[in-house]
C-alpha cells in the first residue's frame, strides 16, 4: 500500500503499484515532488509535453521555443477571476496552440499540417490526434546510450535531465498521461544523480533504468488502448474495461470507492485522450486521485478516532447535532434512527485494522444512507439531501459528508421550557432511554438554531443528563425537579439567546 500512496498519479491509470521499480528511486522522487508546489514548479514541462506529443519530429529546442511562447497564456490561466471559467481558459490555450502551428509551419518545417489547419477548432484538433504515432509499436530503445554522455548531460546548467527526459519520453509515447512522465522522470533524474557518482556508472544506470524504461512502454501501451477504445467505439466501453480491470486488482477498496475512482476516471479519460483540456489533463495526478481514495480513508479515520476518543454516548450527540444542522427538517425521532444506525457501523467497523475500517464504513454506511434516500424519494428531505440521493452514487457518502446547515429551514418557535421535560418517569428509564430523550432534545434545540456552536447544544445535553440522574437519586424526586428544572431552562434560554448574536457571524 506504501506504493500505492506514494504515487498515486501513476496507479491511477496503470492498475499495478510499479513494485518492479526500486521502492528506494521511488521514495527518493516522491520526496522530490511533494517538497515543492507541484503546479508552479511544472508548469512548464507540462505545456513541453504537451507539444512534444503533438510536434514529434521536433528537436528539443523547438518544442522549448514554442512552449514559451504558451506559458504567457497559461500563466493567465492561473490568475483567473471568480468570473471565469478555468474550463474555458484552458480550451484557449490548446486553440492558440493549434493556430500557432498552423501559422508558423516554417518554424517547424518537419510539421506541415495543411489538411488539419483548414478545419476549425474542433475537427482541427482531431485531425491533429490522428498524426500521433506511439513508439511503442516499434523497437525498444534505450534510455541511455553511453554512461558519458548522461552524466555529462547531467551537469550542464541550461538543459535539466529531467526535461530532457520528459521530453524524450513525450515525443516517443503521445499518449502517455503527463502525470506519469512527470513522475518518471524524476524517478530518472534521481537515479542519474546517483548513479553519475558511482564508480561503475554504467552499470548502475543500466540496473535503475531499465524498470524505468519497461514500465513506461507497458502504461503507454495502455494509455494508447483505452484511448483508442473510447475514440473508436466510445467511453462507456473503455470506462468498463477501466473498471473491470481496476476492481480486480483492488479487492481492499468498497464499491463506492471504486466507482469514485471510475466515476474521476471517467473525466479525466475524456480530458486527456482528446486533450481538450490539455492543463487539466497534465495536472498533478495525486490531487484527483487524494480526493477519490485517500480522502474516503482519512475521513474515516478522522470518524474512528473521534468515536474512539469520545466514546459511544457523547460520540452519537455529536452525530445529533451534525445531522440535524444538515437535515433539520427530519422528526427527531427520524434523527435520532439516522444516527443510532451511523453509530452502530462505528462500533462494527472501527475496531478493525486500518486497512479495513475504510471499506467497512463505506459499505455499511452505504446501506444507511440509502435507506434515508428511499425514504424521502416522493419528497426529498431538503435540496442538499436531494442532491446528494439522486447526483451521484459513487460520491453520495462525501456529499452528505460535505453539507452544511441548511440555512433555508426556519423552525417553528419554541422556548426552552417547552423542550426540556423534566418528570419522574424518566428516572424509570434505563440509560439506552435515557440517551435517546438527550438526543431528542439536542435535535429540537439544534432546529432553533441551526448555526450555533455545537459545544453549546452538547453542555445543555449534559446537563439534562447530569440533573435527572441527581433528581432520580433524591429523596424527593419531585421537588428536586420542581427546583432544578427551572434552573436548566433558564440556562438553555440563555444560551440560545446569546447564541443568536454570534450566530450572523458562522
Amino acid at each position: 500500500m506504501e506504493v500505492v500512496k506514494a504515487l498515486p498519479f501513476i496507479v491511477f491509470f496503470s492498475y499495478s503499484k510499479c513494485e518492479s521499480l526500486q521502492t528506494s528511486l521511488l521514495h527518493a522522487a516522491r520526496q522530490r515532488l511533494n517538497g515543492q508546489d507541484y503546479l508552479e514548479e511544472n508548469l512548464g514541462i507540462s505545456v513541453s509535453i504537451m507539444v512534444a506529443q503533438f510536434l514529434q519530429d521536433a528537436t528539443y529546442e523547438e518544442v522549448q521555443t514554442i512552449a514559451k511562447e504558451l506559458l504567457n497564456l497559461a500563466e493567465k490561466c492561473k490568475r483567473l477571476k471568480p468570473h471565469e471559467s478555468p474550463s474555458e481558459c484552458a480550451h484557449q490555450l490548446m486553440a492558440t496552440f493549434l493556430t500557432h502551428i498552423c501559422n508558423n509551419q516554417g518554424l517547424v518545417a518537419s510539421h506541415v499540417f495543411p489538411d488539419c489547419c483548414k478545419m476549425k477548432t474542433a475537427a482541427r484538433l482531431r485531425c491533429f490526434l490522428s498524426y500521433k504515432k506511439d513508439d511503442a509499436d516499434g523497437h525498444d530503445t534505450p534510455l541511455i546510450l553511453r554512461s558519458e554522455l548522461t552524466c555529462e548531460a547531467a551537469v550542464e546548467n541550461n538543459v535539466s535531465p529531467k526535461a530532457r527526459f520528459s521530453y524524450e519520453i513525450s515525443r516517443r509515447h503521445p499518449f502517455l498521461y503527463g502525470p506519469t512522465i512527470l513522475t518518471m522522470s524524476a524517478c530518472y533524474e534521481t537515479a542519474v544523480q546517483s548513479c553519475c557518482q558511482e564508480e561503475n556508472k554504467t552499470e548502475c544506470l543500466r540496473t535503475k533504468l531499465e524498470p524505468i524504461r519497461k514500465y513506461i512502454r507497458g502504461i503507454s501501451a495502455r494509455h494508447h488502448h483505452l484511448c483508442e477504445i473510447g475514440t473508436k467505439f466510445n467511453e462507456k466501453v473503455a470506462s468498463a474495461v477501466f473498471l473491470y480491470e481496476y476492481s480486480r486488482r483492488h479487492l481492499e477498496l468498497a464499491v463506492p470507492v471504486t466507482l469514485r475512482v471510475f466515476e474521476t476516471y471517467k473525466r479525466v479519460l475524456e480530458k486527456c485522450c482528446k486533450l481538450e483540456n490539455p492543463l487539466e489533463c497534465h495536472q498533478p495526478g495525486k490531487e484527483v486521485f487524494q480526493r477519490v481514495v485517500l480522502e474516503s480513508r482519512d475521513r474515516v479515520k478522522t470518524y474512528c478516532d473521534l468515536q474512539k476518543q469520545l466514546g459511544s454516548s457523547s460520540f452519537q450527540d455529536r452525530l445529533t447535532v451534525l445531522y440535524t444542522k444538515k437535515a433539520p427538517q427530519l422528526s427527531a425521532q427520524e434523527l435520532v434512527v439516522l444516527v443510532k444506525k451511523m453509530a452502530a457501523v462505528a462500533r462494527r467497523c472501527c475496531p478493525l485494522r486500518d486497512e479495513l475500517q475504510s471499506a467497512c464504513v463505506e459499505d455499511q454506511a452505504k446501506l444507511v444512507l440509502g435507506e434515508l434516500c428511499r425514504s424521502h424519494s416522493g419528497k426529498p428531505v431538503n435540496a442538499g439531501v436531494g442532491h446528494c440521493c439522486d447526483d451521484s452514487y459513487a460520491f453520495r457518502k462525501p456529499c452528505f459528508d460535505d453539507l452544511q446547515v441548511d440555512g433555508t429551514y426556519i423552525s417553528p418557535p419554541l422556548s426552552c421550557d417547552q423542550a426540556i421535560s423534566l418528570k419522574e418517569v424518566l428516572c424509570q428509564a434505563q440509560d439506552e432511554e435515557l440517551q435517546l430523550e438527550k438526543q431528542k432534545l439536542l435535535s429540537t434545540l439544534v432546529k432553533q438554531k441551526p448555526r450555533t456552536a455545537e459545544d453549546l447544544f452538547l453542555s445543555i445535553g449534559e446537563d439534562f443528563v447530569q440533573l435527572v440522574e441527581k433528581c432520580c437519586r433524591a429523596q424527593r424526586r419531585d421537588v428536586c425537579f420542581q427546583e432544578e428544572g427551572p434552573q436548566l431552562i433558564t440556562r438553555c434560554q440563555s444560551l440560545l439567546e446569546a447564541s443568536s448574536s454570534q450566530s450572523g457571524l458562522m
